[in-house]
């Protein structure tokens, strides 16, 4: 190594000196000769030096000399050329021996026998070579170093100075064999370099190959003394060697023994479950068990199918929540639930403590005289609830920790609306404010939802923080003096905004942010409200994303530091759509998954189970919350609108034009010479958007109806769509313009989009370069002038003049306000424009924005409309699906139920779920009904299907269920045919039918060449013939022989003919059928085969050939179902029909062949125990979440007592009859072994022989593997048994004996999964069985609490421990102990009592606004009827049922008194829902009512010909308010709580209140009297 580095490039340079740049080149060129690979072997042989002072005096001589050395040195040179071959052979040969030698040396390591004696031989060998490396390097004058070649006493005589041939001499031996041993060629060069030096030169060099070799030679003799250890310690070192050898040889033979011995076990196992398995097999047959794993059984199959539905349908979804480690705040208004696989997850330890006053953590009223919060501002009670507060404490302790990448942990509320997610990003703000992070900024959907955010700082006492509204401010640098410390509130669409000199608001949000200068130093909180929008980030998946997800990545790129915080309750349908999910830190460094992509294909590689997985994970690792508001009381229910004779007829009418305009298109691009494929793609796409749009205004009058029927109910009604075809009605505006005309009619968006296409997209004009009629070319200089195809013009007129004979229905939208009247619709869209019909039956088109509101306010005034009554319908788009509250809130006038009628659906789950979230929201009366409106029109299912999946997989990952994603939109997940078995049902109905129709084809041709007609209809004979010679081989051969001699040959001729052309058939049999087999379905009676090949040639998804036109369109679901719009309704139902039942048989067949996609199913059975402890396999280092391992023991035997639950449970059923009634459902003993089970009846249809009964067993419990036995076997092998004696003796005996072998092990891991994913997969992809491989997430519940996770066996988990064994993780995890947590009893009965309250709050409330309305509508009347002189109205004098007027009487006197208190109600009403509002403004609104009742109505007077009873409470309510109001006046506490009991137990509530005091109306509204001591009331009263 020393002599590469004096000699190699690195040292070169410093050794030179300060020679010229030619020298330098060519001394390093001769040291990379000197040092190649001759090093290595420098000290082979001995060497002789020179004396260095004996070269200098030589050198002084010779320095002359230069000719003569080179003269020399070519002599030298030629002589050297002789020997090279000689010195190559010798160098050769030391290789050969050194490699013979190490050979040796390992056959001599092999023979233990005669080691010591080899050992000896070696060691004289190494003295020998040492003793002949002594002598040293080889001298200039041949002697050794030292003597210098001459006599002692001649040293000291002055030395002569060597010759450059005795130099190049030198250096040849030295770099010669032996010593430094270069090879041949570099030895050459080398040479040659060092001849057409200088003397001084090639003295320096040669002085330097001198020090090189003595260097290596002294490395080497220390080398070899090293080397030369005692013969002793040589000894025992190999001793020592020899036994670690025989010991890893013996663990070997253990290891050996020991995996044979497990071979054989498991062999042996696998041999006695073989013989177990033939023995039950053999027994089922002899018992008549039906087989169900085969598809021949299809009745069984779908029976057990639909079993197995009906018990993952009736398995809860969701459970009641409350904060498991959290225990700030009071409990939420609404009661809130967890979908169930989120609640068996405990979320980790609590260490964070927020910032917030106590009065707000502990949920009472405060503010404005907090000692340590002074800036607070009086809020009121339950300002955030404990749900609200959990979310707070774990973003704030999310935020404390920083991800393996250094960038700071985020925090995902995946809450569902009414949960409060404003008040919880407020929260989080002001708990950093507190913290000293004074900037923060918000991101939402929209500007409107500005004045949200406001009012959420304001509730919870902070009105002073400055939220500074983005979109409002100026581009570039922002004045500090203006905008300084606060919230920076901005939408989505301002992240990409940019002016026209380029500069962006992001940009401009990162400086305001960094105030500091530098981004990386900003810790505030980003917070991506509505962060579904920025889910189409296309982030390593090869396409390109919006700019929005763009941005969103962006942002927190710059700002590495910040509180990233995701809000949504769909923020993801799908795990690609959680990319700009960066802070979550699932994955990049120090995680399984090194990228997204990577993350993203192993999570939907291992299916849905996987993405509930996640959602579970992410809980348990603190960084993820998940609530929603509970579904009481809410219903859902998809109904079916059945087109009509007209609107079939309209419809099949579209149907015939569009087949016609896509026919033209096409000859079109022909004549005119363009190209195809961009007009193919618009046509495609306007295609799908008529009929979307036609059924929608198809639709519109079933919405129409139900909307009547509900208001004839008493109900209000929002409908909600997505599009309000403002585009088309523009374009339509437009023409009429350019026409000078106004648009007097409304317009039908259906019919514009097909206009669009016809007039702007149908070619009419050559394209550059078309051949010309003439037969010449276009070119580019009369582009603008292209000749006109008269032939496409015409063309294109007849379309439009048949476009225009249809009656194509308006839009939608319009149809519906039409009808009823914009002054009876709130409409809640994005468009500007719209229809209104005036008195004289004509129609307008005028801005929706009318005296004096503006088009941001217009949504905000009609939701106001609609929400205080005076509008009962309204509308909403995809533009106010987001931020409007249209529930029954009891603060506002309509309190009426909702019908939400879907009338068009969205392309995406989250869009229809944040529609459905407008109508049910806390603090709401009643609970919503929601009707989803689905044509009878088969392709409009494609709308439905994409709905439906998305729905499955958001609730996958948001809520941790694919159940959870639908809360009560269950019905609609039927329409799911986007799946596996969607995709496969598909491909082999496209092979059956261009098998089958090439086929019947192939027959009909045949009957025409038998020529067996009668006046064109086959005769029976040619019938018959055709039939035989369709059988197959072994049928058909029985069948001819049975026909006359001379039909036999006829038959066989043509089966031979029709052979030969089926063989020649090109088509390849698709890999489903080598799966599934052959599909046995066959289409509807209304379609034949040859009819099904010719429409689906007709939809463009089959050619000509009957083949797909790409290999990819077998399995695209999606394009069949659109094409499948374009068909007549008949035709499209009746193929629809037949893919439905190809689809259902596909998923029969793939559920009893073991590949239909595992859901979360139950470990259910007689008991359900912990068979040992939980065991903690893991503990992530940086949130402390704990992967457990749970062992279950599970008793999958049936009681008696379940048995007969389960036989009562049957007999339900009318159509069901009992042993005892003559029916066959109950207990049956077998003949043969006496085994006694139990009947179900479950299928009643069909033939009595053929009908299945459910086989119950005391080993078989109603949740394993069902086993079913049709009635003619039931009959003829069992036996009935109706003594119950003998029932209970013979089922309770066998029951007792097989205790031992149906009690089974289980394995559940649960927890956190995805820190030990490599470790989990790995093990799984080591499984010896197919189903072992599968990822199958399991739920089980032992002692009322779910336990939820990845199901492995007892040998997957041992492997999964090795897999972790030495982990960080599993070195943590040791000594950590959990207890599976159970319901505590006494905050179960706190939380039951406190919904009862809740239900009778709400009840109250409901009675109220019922007679408020009862109220109103009687004044209507009365008011209608004064006005007509028939009658006077009651409360305009004080009296009540007087006639023509007067005071009225007494009844009068009671009314004119109950008028004051219920307007005092209303004012106490309006000052229960804002204590903190100010009394001359109310006072002002209730002179208001007074001095507007002739006009308005008192709205809420009780009529006075209410009866007694009603007066009675009346009376009673009225005193206990009055003693209410004197204990107030009394400041005696005791007296004040006793009055208030009181007052509630007359069921005062804040609206009958005499004296109007506000802290009465709030005290009464309270919903907890042990919320409030002593002190509490003091304080209110003060």
């Amino acid at each position: 190594a020393r002599f590469l580095r004096m000699f190699g490039g690195d040292g070169g340079d410093d050794l030179m000196g300060g020679e010229s740049l030619e020298q330098m080149l060519m001394e390093t060129a001769a040291d990379d000769l000197m040092g190649g690979s001759g090093g290595a072997s420098s000290a082979a042989g001995s060497s002789r030096g020179f004396d260095a002072g004996s070269l200098a005096s030589m050198l002084q001589k010779q320095q002359h000399h230069a000719p003569s050395v080179h003269h020399l040195a070519q002599q030298s040179h030629q002589s050297h050329q002789l020997a090279a071959v000689a010195q190559q052979a010798q160098y050769e040969q030391q290789q050969q021996r050194r490699a013979q030698a190490q050979a040796q040396a390992r056959a001599q390591q092999a023979q233990q026998a005669q080691q010591a004696q080899l050992q000896m031989r070696r060691q004289l060998q190494l003295q020998q070579q040492q003793q002949q490396s002594r002598h040293g390097a080889p001298s200039a004058y041949g002697g050794r170093p030292g003597s210098g070649g001459m006599p002692q006493q001649q040293q000291q005589q002055p030395k002569p100075q060597p010759t450059p041939q005795q130099l190049l001499a030198y250096a040849e031996r030295v770099m010669g064999p032996g010593n430094l041993g270069l090879p041949p060629e570099k030895f050459n060069k080398n040479m040659e370099a060092l001849r057409q030096m200088s003397f001084p030169q090639l003295f320096h060099h040669v002085k330097k190959l001198k020090t090189a070799l003595e260097t290596a030679l002294e490395q080497r003799r220390s080398g070899e003394q090293k080397q030369l250890l005692p013969q002793q310690q040589q000894q025992q070192l190999m001793m020592q060697r020899q036994k670690v050898l025989q010991q890893q040889q013996q663990q070997l033979m253990m290891q050996r023994q020991q995996a044979q011995q497990q071979v054989m076990q498991q062999q042996a196992l696998q041999q006695q479950k073989i013989k177990e398995a033939a023995a039950e097999e053999e027994e089922r047959k002899e018992d008549g068990i039906v087989q169900t794993t085969q598809a021949a059984n299809s009745d069984a199959l779908e029976v057990e199918t639909a079993e197995e539905e009906a018990a993952i349908a009736s398995a809860p979804v969701f459970r009641a929540y409350r904060p498991l480690k959290v225990k700030y705040g009071l409990s939420h208004p609404e009661p809130i639930v967890e979908s169930c696989s989120m609640a068996s997850v405990e979320p980790p330890d609590v260490f964070y403590r927020p910032g917030l006053p106590s009065s707000l953590l502990s949920g009472r009223r405060g503010g404005g005289n907090d000692s340590l919060h002074p800036e607070w501002l009086p809020h009121d009670a339950c300002a955030l609830s404990a749900a609200q507060l959990e979310a707070l404490v774990y973003a704030g302790q999310r935020h404390s920790q920083q991800n393996p990448d250094d960038t700071r942990g985020g925090f995902f509320i995946g809450d569902g609306t009414g949960v409060g997610k404003g008040r919880e990003i407020a929260s989080i703000i002001l708990d950093n404010v507190a913290q000293g992070r004074y900037r923060s900024i918000w991101v939402s959907l929209s500007t409107a939802l500005y004045y949200d955010a406001k009012r959420d700082f304001r509730d919870l006492g902070r009105a002073d923080i400055n939220v500074y509204p983005l979109h409002k401010l100026p581009y570039g640098q922002l004045d500090p003096a203006e905008v300084g410390d606060g919230v920076m509130f901005c939408t989505y669409q301002s992240l990409i905004a940019q002016n026209k000199h380029s500069e962006r608001r992001i940009d401009q949000l990162v400086t305001w942010a960094a105030a500091s200068g530098d981004p990386a130093r900003f810790e505030g909180c980003i917070c991506f409200d509505e962060a579904h929008r920025a889910k189409n980030l296309a982030l390593d998946r090869g396409g390109k994303g919006t700019k929005t997800g763009e941005m969103v990545l962006g942002i927190q790129k710059q700002l590495p530091q910040a509180r990233v915080l995701y809000v949504s309750a769909t923020a993801a349908a799908e795990v690609k759509d959680l990319g700009y999910m960066s802070r979550l830190g699932l994955w990049g460094r120090g995680t399984p998954f090194p990228d997204f992509s990577t993350f993203a294909a192993k999570i939907e590689r291992a299916g849905v189970g996987a993405m509930e997985l996640l959602a579970m994970d992410m809980k348990a690792r603190g960084m993820f919350v998940s609530r929603m508001l509970a579904f009481t009381g809410c219903s859902f229910e998809v109904r079916e609108c059945t087109l009509d004779q007209q609107n079939e007829r309209l419809y099949d009418e579209a149907v015939e034009l569009w087949d016609d305009m896509l026919t033209a298109l096409e000859k079109c691009v022909e004549m005119c010479g363009s190209d195809g494929a961009h007009p193919l793609r618009l046509y495609w796409g306007a295609h799908q958007s008529f009929f979307k749009q036609l059924l929608n205004s198809i639709k519109a009058r079933n919405a129409i109806d139900e909307t009547e029927e509900a208001l004839r109910q008493g109900k209000c009604v929002v409908i909600g769509l997505l599009s309000t075809g403002e585009a088309k009605a523009n374009e339509a505006a437009e023409r009429e313009n350019r026409a000078g005309r106004e648009l007097d009619s409304e317009v039908s968006t259906p019919q514009e989009i097909a206009r669009s296409l016809i007039e702007q997209h149908l070619p009419t004009t050559r394209a550059e370069g078309a051949p010309r009629d003439g037969g010449g070319l276009t070119n580019g200089f009369d582009l603008l002038e292209q000749p006109a195809v008269p032939e496409a013009v015409q063309i294109r007129a007849e379309l439009l003049r048949r476009l225009d004979a249809i009656d194509m229905p308006s839009n939608a939208l319009d149809l519906v306000i039409g009808h009823f009247g914009v002054e009876h619709v709130a409409e809640m869209t994005g468009r500007k424009m719209r229809f209104v019909k005036d008195g004289a039956g004509g129609t307008r088109w005028e801005p929706r924005a009318q005296n004096g509101v503006s088009q941001d306010q217009i949504n905000i005034a009609e939701k106001d409309a609609f929400m205080g009554g005076t509008k009962r319908v309204a509308i909403i788009s995809d533009a106010a699906s987001s931020g409007i509250s249209l529930h029954a809130d009891p603060r506002f006038a309509n309190t009426r139920q909702r019908l939400h009628i879907t009338l068009e659906l969205a392309w995406s789950a989250d869009k229809m779920l944040q529609q459905f979230g407008r109508t049910h929201r806390s603090n709401q009366i009643t609970a919503p009904h929601y009707v989803l409106l689905v044509s009878n029109v088969g392709g409009e299912k494609r709308f439905a299907s994409s709905v439906a999946r998305r729905l499955e997989m958001l609730g996958a990952i948001t809520r941790g269920d694919r159940r959870g994603g639908h809360g009560a939109a269950a019905d609609l997940v039927q329409y799911n045919l986007d799946t596996v078995h969607g995709h496969t049902a598909l491909a082999l109905m496209f092979d059956a039918v261009a098998e089958k129709s090439e086929a019947a084809a192939l027959w009909e041709r045949a009957l025409r060449m038998l020529q067996c007609h009668r006046q064109g209809v086959p005769t029976l004979l040619g019938l018959a013939v055709v039939a035989v010679a369709q059988k197959k081989q072994a049928q058909g051969n029985r069948d001819v022989a049975r026909l006359p001699q001379g039909l036999q040959k006829y038959v066989l001729k043509l089966r031979e003919w029709a052979s030969q052309r089926q063989s020649g058939s090109s088509r390849q049999r698709p890999q489903e059928r080598n799966v599934y087999g052959d599909c046995p379905k066959s289409p509807t009676p209304r379609m034949s085969w040859t009819t099904a090949g010719e429409v689906l040639k007709r939809m463009r998804v089959l050619n000509a050939n009957l083949a797909t036109q790409s290999d990819a369109d077998r399995h695209n679901i999606n394009k069949f179902l659109n094409r499948l719009l374009g068909l007549p309704v008949q035709t499209q139902n009746a193929l629809f029909e037949y893919y439905t039942s190809v689809f259902k048989w596909v998923v029969v067949t793939a559920k009893a062949t073991g590949r239909l996609e595992p859901s979360i199913e139950t470990i259910s059975g007689e008991s359900v125990s912990l068979a040992t402890e939980p065991e903690v396999l893991h503990k992530e280092p940086n949130s402390s979440a704990l992967t457990v391992h749970y062992t279950l023991s599970v008793d999958s035997g049936l009681s008696l007592a379940s048995a007969n639950g389960a036989l009562t449970e049957a007999l339900k059923s009318r159509a069901v009859k009992s042993t005892q009634q003559g029916g066959a459902t109950g207990f049956w003993q077998q003949t043969r072994s006496q085994r006694l089970i139990l009947a179900l009846e479950m299928s009643s249809g069909g033939e009595a022989g053929q009908r299945l009964f459910r086989v119950l067993r005391p080993t078989l419990h109603t949740s394993t593997k069902p086993q079913y036995i049709r009635h003619k076997d039931l009959r003829a092998r069992y036996r009935p048994v109706t003594v119950e004696d003998e029932i209970s003796r013979a089922w309770q005996g066998e029951y007792a004996e097989s205790e031992k072998g149906r009690t089974q092990e289980k394995h559940l891991l649960c927890g956190a999964v995805l820190p030990i994913w490599n470790a989990l997969t790995t093990t799984l992809a080591g499984a010896a069985s197919k189903a072992g491989k599968q990822l199958l997430v399991r739920r089980a519940e032992v002692n009322g609490r779910p336990i939820i996770g990845v199901s492995l066996s007892k040998e997957a988990v041992a492997s999964l421990k090795r897999h972790l064994d030495g982990s960080a993780g599993a070195e943590a995890a040791r000594g950590t102990h959990v207890t599976l947590r159970e319901d505590d009893p006494q905050e179960t009965e706190r939380l039951q009592k406190e919904e009862l309250r809740r239900e009778q709050k709400r009840q109250r409330i409901k009675q109220r606004h019922q007679l408020d309305e009862q109220e109103r509508t009687n004044w209507e009347r009365q008011r209608d009827a004064s006005k007509r002189g028939t009658a006077h109205a009651p409360w305009r004098d004080g009296g009540g049922g007087g006639g023509g007027g007067g005071d009225g009487g007494g009844g009068g006197g009671m009314g004119g008194s109950r008028r004051e208190k219920k307007v005092k109600r209303t004012e106490a009403a309006e000052l229960w829902e804002a204590p903190d509002s100010d009394s001359d403004e109310d006072d002002a609104q209730a002179e208001f009512v007074f001095a507007n009742e002739d006009e308005y109505g008192p709205g809420t007077i009780v009529d006075d010909d209410d009866d007694n009873a009603v007066l009675e409470v009346a009376a009673e309510q009225a005193r206990a308010a009055d003693s209410l109001a004197a204990a107030m006046k009394s400041n005696d506490t005791a007296r004040l709580r006793e009055s208030l009991v009181a007052a509630r137990a007359a069921s005062v509530d804040a609206a009958l209140l005499a004296s109007g005091d506000a802290r009465l109306a709030w005290l009464v509204a309270a919903e907890d009297d042990d919320q409030f001591d002593d002190d509490d009331l003091m304080s209110m009263l003060e």
